[in-house]
């Protein structure tokens, strides 16, 4: 409810400054082909590898900080 709440009150302050308000249907959106990867049962030392591929399906650009481990 919070968050909301300080969401729509950002929203007035932009509207209210005479500001161009953001267009939502213009933000990047993240799809993934897969949520989960399970690599089962691995023994140690052995490295395992996978790979998402993601894509963003949204008219803005976007950015991904990921980092390994």
């Amino acid at each position: 409810m919070i968050r909301v709440t300080a969401s729509l009150l950002a929203v007035l302050a932009i509207a209210a400054s005479g500001a161009p308000v953001p267009d939502p249907a213009a933000s990047p959106s993240l799809e993934a082909n897969e949520r989960v990867y399970d690599a089962g049962k691995v023994s140690r030392g052995v490295a395992v590898t996978h790979t998402f591929l993601l894509k963003n399906v949204g008219t803005a650009d976007l950015s991904v900080d990921a980092k390994p481990g």
